[in-house]
């Protein structure tokens, strides 16, 4: 179903673009050019995911109820919680197949895009890379998982997707933004007075997403430190894990027509 859906073509249309992007994006810096075009790679990843795991839950949850197939699943004697765990692992898997594919495009373009300079800094590929990629995948099942609750607790069809873009937004910029206030000598004060209480009451309800961009150790060979890398780990688990069971009880006690 996810492969058959049309949003996939455009959002495949879309992927090439901005490989492209990131690979002209190198030619801009002359002496970094394979770092800058893979960094330009990994926001695109980013980005592109977080719409494939919107398009894909609207497909196998929202797209279900409107044409009220889910009946028909329903009606085998098996467990509600089957059937959303079910259908929610096979979107994550398409997710994970597509950060794969995109990853060994990065990958060459990370090893031939420098454009005749010979001595560009090189990214720095190996087990950091495979890290890299963990921390993508975490932090889109993170997204499926808010967008999955957002399904089971919403009778609108558009919803879920609005209220998924904003989260992913939020969540990836919470921690950004925080830090500038605090540690930035240029920051207004009106602003930090104004913002940093609330910043400081929502990282409570998000998870701060940017914990779990790695990029660096790939593109300059520094690694996080490990306890930031294991503190993002857990917090995505632990609001992945969450999120899920709350979808699960949503949906049990949810009446289908």
């Amino acid at each position: 179903m996810g492969l058959r859906t049309h949003a996939l073509r455009a959002l495949l249309a879309l992927g090439l673009v901005l490989i492209g992007v990131a690979f002209l994006a190198g030619a801009f810096s002359l002496r970094q050019p394979l770092v800058v075009s893979l960094d330009v790679g990994i926001s695109g990843l980013r980005f592109l995911g977080v719409l494939l795991v919107l398009f894909w839950m609207q497909e196998a949850f929202v797209k279900d109820i409107e044409r009220r197939t889910i009946t028909l699943a329903l009606a085998y004697p098996v467990r509600r919680s089957a059937y959303v765990v079910g259908r929610f692992t096979g979107v994550m898997l398409l997710i994970i197949m597509a950060v794969a594919i995109w990853a060994g495009l990065l990958y060459l373009m990370g090893k031939y895009a420098s454009w005749g300079y010979a001595d560009s800094s090189r990214p720095v590929f190996g087990i950091g890379y495979l890290l890299v990629l963990v921390g993508v995948c975490l932090d889109l099942l993170v997204l499926g998982s808010v967008v999955l609750f957002l399904i089971s607790a919403s009778t609108s069809s558009l919803l879920p997707f609005l209220a998924g873009g904003a989260f992913a937004l939020a969540a990836r910029s919470v921690g950004p933004v925080l830090d500038y206030l605090v540690l930035s000598a240029d920051a207004d004060p009106g602003l930090k007075q104004g913002l940093l209480p609330l910043l400081a009451k929502i990282r409570w309800l998000i998870p701060d997403l940017s914990r779990l961009d790695w990029r660096e150790i790939v593109l300059y060979g520094s690694a996080p430190v490990a306890t930031d890398i294991l503190s993002g780990i857990l917090i995505a688990v632990g609001y992945f894990l969450m999120m899920v069971w709350l979808a699960v009880w949503m949906y049990g006690r949810r009446e289908i027509a």
